[in-house]
């Protein structure tokens, strides 16, 4: 397999990059929302949970995208992008890689020497990572993350504004108003003095 260069999968997710992460956000903000938000004890089931609303927002956004093929078993689902990138959704960890259970299918996802049943080898895997800050109140970071096991061999933000133009709004300076008489500062005393 070709290495997992930027250069390779930043062209293929760039017009999805706005998309991606809107997923995130939609499923962040459902998740603040939540009755069980704060109920739960095990951060495993806060994750689980936070996961399928992510699955939900994302089988939404790209289920009907003709670039797009939705890869879903094994209780997880992933979405391979123009043929080229395969992206799968995950909460990130200390190191900024998906945070991740050992199993088979982990495994064989993180671990660019293998391959992966059914996919051409040539495909290029890729995590979009989301970090909550300490308090669990906001996101911290959302990026595109590429992988070598455990290590982080690159990653780009997914900004909320990612793909959307900037255009600066100029306000239009407020015209004087002269039926009301200008106040002109006055010296203190001690002002006063010191000009003395």
């Amino acid at each position: 397999m070709s290495a997992v260069t930027e250069e390779n999968v930043r062209p293929i997710l760039q017009g999805f990059e706005y998309r991606l992460r809107a997923v995130i956000d939609r499923a962040w903000a459902e998740w603040m929302e939540c009755d069980l938000r704060g109920r739960l004890i095990f951060q495993r089931a806060k994750s689980d949970v936070i996961f399928d609303f992510i699955a939900r927002h994302a089988l939404a956004e790209f289920g009907e995208d003709p670039d797009i093929h939705v890869i879903a078993k094994n209780s997880t689902v992933r979405f391979l992008f123009r043929d080229q990138v395969l992206v799968r959704f995950k909460k990130g960890n200390a190191k900024g890689v998906g945070s991740n259970i050992e199993t088979q299918a982990t495994l064989d996802y993180i671990d660019p020497q293998r391959t992966l049943p059914g996919l051409l080898a040539e495909v290029f895997r890729v995590e979009v990572c989301y970090q909550p800050d300490r308090l669990g109140t906001q996101l911290k970071d959302v990026a595109v993350v590429a992988r070598d096991r455990t290590r982080r061999i690159w990653a780009y933000p997914l900004n909320p504004q990612s793909s959307a133009e900037i255009i600066p709004m100029r306000l239009p300076e407020p015209e004087p108003d002269e039926s009301r008489p200008v106040a002109t500062p006055r010296k203190r005393d001690d002002d006063a003095e010191k000009a003395d």
